[in-house]
């Protein structure tokens, strides 16, 4: 692509092109707003960086992005010039991804805070902790002051667990090859996104000015559903269809009493897997105690409850819950969202003694809140 620019003084040509990878990076790490996240959602929102070359097992991701629905967006920069532009950074981001799934809402603050107490991190959101750096964030973009940072992690939990990552290679010039691949990926999967970003720039040396045209490629039309949150008839219209009346009868079981515990209904959004939480509200916090999902898996969320009721009553659900046969805890609960066996669930004894426990720390929260 060539570009020609007329003024006063003539015709000039802007000179094309990034230096290095590195420098693309750069970019994109200062100036989150050239992804064009409008040509993949509408009303998509913006990113906050919260890493840059993020140490994992299998090496270093460029950048790592969330947005305010907890949605973690990894991006790898190359040039065509580089032969890894081809297929080696498919599998590479991949791999990336899959070391990710591994991680807890709490390894995603930890990032983030080691991320803004770097020299890379915007001056803004210096040694920041994650919660705050998200509300200056949202201050300027002037999202409204009711957003929760709790049920922000709990979502970024969500999505971790169900594997819903946003994956982006950004490059300058993308071969056919790598498109067709990015395309295919995106054909036929149900939970994470891939998708090539065309960053080109030009610049206007008399002038001392960049010019970013960028463009997305791989996007699939009619690949995923919208995401929308669930309701009473959806959740049970999918557990049904499920066909094992076992985990039918102990999840309406199980969602029937939270439905009755709960302070507030709170409803989940995923794609193809629908939650009710167990939400209570106390004078400092929304505390998402569990859920229940329609494929009948029961999860604790014991990373969201360590910083906002006393210890005491964690401790003593972990212990009951540890007393039923067939459970096994970590040692560790302060960043976990185990999920109980279904074994455990579909035994009737058993099943009641984990309510009962659930209750305990319910009554609990409700009496310290008094």
């Amino acid at each position: 692509m060539k570009i020609l620019v007329q003024d006063k003084q003539g015709v000039r040509a802007l000179e094309e092109g990034f230096a290095s990878e590195e420098e693309l990076q750069t970019f994109l790490k200062e100036h989150p707003d050239l992804m064009p996240l409008e040509e993949i959602e509408l009303d998509a929102p913006g990113l906050l960086c919260i890493g840059w070359e993020v140490g994992l097992a299998s090496g270093a991701e460029d950048i790592l992005y969330i947005d305010q629905n907890g949605l973690l967006t990894v991006v790898e920069t190359k040039l065509r010039r580089n032969p890894e532009a081809r297929r080696e950074v498919v599998g590479q981001i991949l791999e990336y991804a899959a070391q990710m799934s591994t991680w807890s809402s709490a390894d995603v603050e930890r990032q983030a805070q080691k991320f803004f107490a770097s020299p890379e991190a915007p001056e803004e959101y210096r040694d920041c902790a994650l919660e705050k750096a998200l509300q200056r964030f949202q201050e300027s973009r002037g999202v409204p002051p009711d957003f929760s940072y709790d049920d922000f992690l709990q979502q970024v939990q969500t999505n971790i667990d169900r594997g819903r990552f946003r994956l982006v290679i950004a490059i300058d010039e993308p071969p056919e090859p790598l498109l067709e691949t990015v395309e295919f990926v995106n054909r036929f999967s149900e939970r994470f996104e891939m998708f090539l970003v065309q960053l080109k720039r030009f610049r206007d040396l008399a002038r001392e000015q960049n010019i970013f045209v960028p463009a997305l490629f791989g996007k699939v039309a009619g690949t995923r559903p919208p995401r929308t949150r669930w309701d009473e008839g959806r959740f049970v219209q999918h557990l049904r269809a499920s066909g094992d009346m076992e985990t039918v009868d102990y999840t309406l079981q199980i969602y029937e009493r939270f439905k009755a515990w709960t302070d507030e209904p709170y409803w989940g959004s995923g794609v193809t897997i629908g939650s009710f939480n167990l939400l209570l509200l106390t004078r400092d916090a929304r505390v998402n105690v569990a859920q229940i999902t329609s494929r009948g898996d029961l999860y604790i969320n014991f990373g969201s409850l360590t910083s906002k009721i006393p210890e005491g009553l964690i401790r003593a659900l972990a212990r009951e819950l540890r007393q039923i046969k067939g459970i096994a805890l970590p040692s560790d609960l302060s960043n976990k969202y185990p999920s109980l066996p279904n074994a455990v669930l579909k035994d009737a004894a058993r099943r009641e003694q984990v309510l009962k426990a659930l209750l305990g720390l319910v009554e609990g929260i409700r009496s310290a809140n008094d």
